[in-house]
């Protein structure tokens, strides 16, 4: 695919004039969101043997030192990319130029960065800190939509919101896309952790390799998280404490994502990665890390992990549309698809079906989202029922109306 989908990402970083520090996991987008949106005098990019290309020519730190110090002097815009692979000296020494210049600082060093923000840090109060998602589902669909119709702009932009899979696409339906997705890019799906932690936290990568595992595999709560990692004997004692934290740490990154469970105090843990959440529940059901397999035995397997991503994303575009947050319901006997909250009420109950519904998809919608207050819609690619008391029937088109009314407000 030629084309870029604007983010509002890159209104906030283009207008942001402070010294600024760009952070999230790799495959989101930064380096490409620096070098297009800001107006730069050097880019600095610092390479895992510690050497540093500038201008295309690789120099020596001193070197960047010795230029970066200048240009923040002069009142220039420099920007250092995975700055993580340097020492804090280092960039302690560039802070005594604070406020001069601009300076940019992107990276993806969980440890790193987290340093940055201790209460002793020398360098905290220098930088702006600007963390970089996922596209916005909103970005997403209004720029797939000028291409493609609003059904198939849904589903693309389920899996198109991660930037590194954009150029990949080549107008396939959408399980082939996906199904070539898992069985040819294995290798970057597990190394999206990447620098996230550094070399000395080997021990520490084994244990968030093995929860990214179990959560993409739909274990989603602590208590059985815990259960297996200790049995696994990679957590020293069966307390939640130990996994809670290891989670906090992948949800700061965007590697995990917890949602409330309404009207209950627990969390739903799932990957934040579409892709990632496809790629390691076909690999906990069909072991595709480690052999060949086609479209036709993980179809009907693969169809329903689409579906139920086309529904968190459903989730996600709601709670951006309505700034609210996203919560999921999941009783012995009920569920639905996801409800936005807005101060605690329920604002919106609502539930996907990835097809075209009848009579008997409203009529168990109703049922199970009895005693729910909010307004409650039922999202789906048609219907045979134009108007309901039950629910608000949200066809593609109608939800690409919502969003075009919305984003002009």
């Amino acid at each position: 695919m030629d084309y870029i989908i604007e983010r509002k990402d890159s209104e906030k970083i283009a207008k942001e004039k402070h010294w600024l520090l760009i952070y999230g996991r790799r495959k989101l987008g930064k380096t490409f969101l620096l070098r297009n949106i800001c107006k730069y005098e050097n880019y600095y990019s610092v390479k895992s043997d510690n050497s540093i290309v500038s201008r295309s020519a690789i120099i020596s730190i001193d070197d960047m030192a010795k230029e970066a110090k200048r240009l923040l002097s002069a009142g220039r815009t420099v920007v250092i990319d995975e700055f993580q692979r340097l020492n804090t000296g280092f960039l302690e020494e560039l802070s005594i130029l604070h406020p001069q210049g601009r300076l940019i600082l992107s990276g993806s060093s969980l440890r790193v960065i987290k340093k940055f923000f201790e209460p002793q840090s020398p360098l905290l109060g220098f930088f702006t800190p600007q963390r970089i998602g996922l596209i916005s589902p909103v970005d997403s669909f209004l720029a797939l939509s000028k291409n493609f119709s609003e059904e198939k702009a849904i589903e693309l932009s389920t899996f198109l919101r991660e930037p590194w899979i954009i150029p990949i696409y080549n107008k396939e339906e959408t399980l082939n896309f996906v199904y070539k997705l898992i069985t040819q890019s294995k290798q970057v799906i597990t190394s999206l952790i990447g620098e996230v932690f550094t070399e000395e936290e080997r021990e520490l990568t084994k244990k968030y390799e093995a929860l990214l595992s179990l959560i993409g595999s739909g274990v989603w709560n602590t208590k059985e998280l815990t259960s297996i990692m200790y049995s696994r004997k990679l957590i020293p004692e069966p307390s939640q404490t130990h996994v809670i934290q290891y989670i906090k740490n992948l949800e700061e990154i965007e590697l995990v994502e917890s949602i409330k469970l309404n009207k209950s105090k627990g969390w739903y843990y799932r990957l934040f990665s579409p892709l990632m959440n496809v790629y390691y529940y076909l690999d906990s059901r069909y072991d595709i890390s480690s052999r060949e397999i086609s479209l036709e035995e993980v179809k009907p397997t693969l169809q329903k992990l689409i579906n139920f991503e086309i529904q968190n994303y459903m989730a996600d575009l709601f709670s951006e549309l309505f700034e609210g947050r996203k919560e999921y319901f999941i009783s012995s006997d009920k569920e639905v698809d996801f409800i936005i909250t807005k101060r605690n009420k329920n604002e919106i109950v609502g539930e996907v079906k990835w097809k075209k519904i009848g009579r008997e998809e409203l009529n168990k919608f109703k049922i199970n989202s009895e005693n729910l207050f909010g307004r409650k819609i039922l999202i789906c690619k048609g219907s045979s029922i134009e108007k309901a008391e039950e629910a608000e029937i949200i066809t593609p088109k109608k939800l690409a109306d919502l969003i075009k009314n919305k984003s002009k407000k």
